[in-house]
């Protein structure tokens, strides 16, 4: 061969080559190609003949093509039995479709609307639970499908929320700059009244000492008037008592006829007086009485026990008109006069001395008006120069006075000036403490205001001392955050206290959800009343409803922006 013909073979040989290389691919592309149709070939029937009720985040594990096995492993049965209305797995996962198993779930798709699971044992039931009419698949029940409808109201409900959302949350902001105001303002009270009150303790000590100096020089004054007091009690005492003494020593005498230091029962029974009830004549039985537990009387029993007893019948008997035997015998002894023998005492008025010059005291009764000249026109004359608030002056004037001397009576000048001196500094020193004790009072309310949980951002700090009402048919309910819920009658009454205030009781990442107010007013024979509080986000601070789910438990729905939280951007329901 030529060399021509040798170049047209080696081209030859190279366009077999090439074309051995593309059928060589052509052969790999067809065989992922086949790869690809068989894949799909195994996982289309799984989606496109997904069995009734399975959720579409678990249709792969519903393979026609296989045995299924209970997604709790505890059974594996044939996949034609699954939604045969017949329980195999204890879970009821092979029975989404059917009322089979009691714990079955069915997933309800409702295009346009939010997907619903709910339990088997609705499905077939003849009511159409899903708004896609899914749950009632075998009955044949015409159940319209409501889903578009239903997930547009939800998407305006879901919309019209974040807006209220999102309003509560601008105004959530403007709250915590409030609350961070407030709490430092009590802060800074807090600093101040400890300020004041360091210097009233020092004030307050100053006034104490000179409180101790001015009582200790009155003490000793009002103890010395003290003792002349007690002196004067004592000798007023045993001049009584020796006054009742004799006096019993001269009835004594007058009972003992006989005279033989003793008093008997029929000297007794001789005194008319005795006769209680009054038949004319004195038993054995009410001189008994009389007696006591004792057969006669001494001079000394009848004064400890027998006098006291006896003297007043002994005494209407003296009143009464009896014999002059009677009279005579029991004329009781007259006691003397003794001078008073102390500064303290009050002598009696003297009799009245007709020569004596005038004195207020010894003023005698006026004499009997005789005198012709005396007319009504001179008694009119007199009522004409009668002025009542001359009169009214006059007791006006005479009180203070009156108080004067009385006070003049008791104290002399020197002890008075002691007097007024140590109630001068008492009142100096209550005045100190009244105002230190208020200063300490105020400091621990706002501290315990401020170490109260006020929520995230202490936000909720805004709502302390404010109270919110709602009325119903029959109460108006009260709840005053961080103090106390109550209810009062619609039409009057008084109030009752549903609790006050304990805790946040959220559950754990949404602690100030709700809060409970405990220890209220104890119902009749029942515990004492409580009070739980359901938090809801809201453009206002509103007290919505009020409920008594459980006797003297009660529940509260409050809305308020403190609980609102951004919106997410883009957030929205999947319907």
């Amino acid at each position: 061969c030529g060399s021509s013909d040798l170049t047209k073979l080696i081209l030859l040989d190279s366009l077999l080559q090439e074309f051995q290389m593309f059928q060589a691919m052509k052969a790999q592309k067809l065989k992922l190609l086949a790869s690809g149709l068989l894949t799909l070939c195994i996982f289309t029937p799984a989606l496109t003949s997904r069995p009734k009720g399975v959720r579409v985040e678990v249709a792969t594990l519903y393979n026609p093509n296989a045995d299924f096995k209970c997604l709790d492993g505890s059974n594996i049965i044939p996949f034609i039995q699954v939604n045969d209305d017949y329980c195999d797995c204890e879970d009821g996962s092979d029975e989404p479709g059917t009322a089979a198993c009691p714990n079955g779930k069915f997933y309800c798709e409702n295009a346009g609307h939010k997907a619903r699971v709910m339990p088997s044992s609705r499905v077939g039931d003849t009511v159409c639970d899903c708004c896609d009419g899914s749950d009632e698949w075998e009955t044949g029940v015409n159940c319209p499908n409501t889903c578009n409808e239903l997930g547009r109201a939800a998407r305006e409900a879901a919309e019209e929320r974040v807006k209220v959302a999102m309003e509560g949350f601008v105004i959530r902001q403007t709250m915590v700059n409030e609350a961070k105001v407030m709490l430092d303002e009590k802060m800074a009270a807090v600093q101040e009244k400890e300020n004041k009150k360091a210097e009233l303790d020092g004030l307050k000590e100053l006034k104490q000492k000179l409180k101790e100096e001015a009582e200790a020089p009155e003490k000793e004054a009002l103890d010395y008037y003290k003792r002349i007091e007690e002196e004067e009690k004592k000798k007023q005492e045993e001049e009584a008592a020796a006054s009742t003494a004799a006096e019993a020593t001269e009835y004594f005498a007058v009972i003992d006829t006989d005279n033989d230091g003793s008093i008997t029962m029929p000297e007794l029974q001789a005194r008319s007086g005795l006769d209680t009830n009054k038949d004319g004549e004195v038993s054995e039985e009410e001189a008994k009485f009389f007696l006591g537990d004792k057969e006669t009387f001494d001079i000394e029993t009848f004064k400890e026990s027998g006098f006291a007893l006896l003297k007043p019948y002994l005494e209407l008997e003296k009143a009464a008109p009896v014999g002059a035997e009677d009279t005579e015998d029991l004329s009781p002894p007259v006691e003397e006069y003794h001078e008073p023998d102390h500064p303290m005492m009050t002598p009696p008025p003297p009799a009245y001395d007709p020569d004596a010059p005038d004195h207020p005291m010894m003023t005698p009764a006026p004499d009997a008006y005789e005198s012709e000249d005396y007319t009504e026109e001179h008694d009119e004359e007199e009522e004409e120069d009668y002025d009542i608030s001359d009169h009214e002056e006059d007791e006006g004037d005479d009180t203070p006075k009156t108080e004067e001397v009385k006070d003049e009576s008791k104290y002399d000048t020197a002890t008075q000036i002691l007097i007024n001196s140590a109630e001068a500094a008492r009142k100096a020193f209550n005045d100190v403490d009244r105002e230190f004790r208020d200063a300490e009072r105020e400091i621990k309310q706002l501290k315990e205001a401020l170490e109260k949980d006020y929520g995230d951002d202490r936000v909720y700090a805004v709502l302390s001392g404010q109270c919110f009402s709602h009325t119903d048919n029959e109460y108006t309910y009260k709840m005053c955050p961080f103090d106390h819920c109550s209810q009062r009658g619609k039409h009057g009454g008084s109030e009752t206290r549903l609790g006050g205030w304990g805790e946040w009781t959220g559950p754990d990442g949404d602690r100030y959800s709700s809060m409970k107010f405990t220890g209220g007013q104890g119902c009749w024979n029942g515990p004492a009343r409580s009070s739980l509080i359901h938090i809801h986000c809201g453009s206002e601070n509103i007290l919505s409803s009020v409920a008594e789910p459980n006797r003297c438990e009660y529940e509260m729905h409050f809305s308020t922006p403190a609980a609102c939280k951004q919106p997410e951007a883009g957030s929205h329901d999947e319907l």
